[in-house]
């Protein structure tokens, strides 16, 4: 997996804003999911762009952090979602 992966956020997905985290309920297993700080962040900027470099520009805009563990973060996030079927890659 890249900044350059394909990602769909299924329809299948409820979800719900609980001060700065998200939850997420996935309707297929009825599991719910809770997406931290950065996480909520990286979700939303995913649900505009659907583009992971997007999303790692605009984190490195917003933190003061290196590129490369910006990347890593974001790939093993990416991964951990994937994992749980709360996004497919192309």
């Amino acid at each position: 997996m890249t900044l350059d992966t394909k990602i769909t956020i299924p329809d299948t997905l409820f979800l719900q804003t609980v001060d700065d985290e998200i939850i997420l309920l996935d309707t297929n297993t009825q599991e719910y999911f809770a997406l931290n700080e950065v996480g909520s962040i990286i979700w939303n900027i995913l649900e505009e762009e659907k583009n992971l470099r997007k999303v790692h520009q605009i984190i490195l805009d917003m933190y003061e952090i290196d590129e490369k563990q910006v990347e890593s973060d974001i790939l093993k996030f990416i991964e951990s979602l994937k994992e749980k079927k709360l996004i497919l890659v192309d």
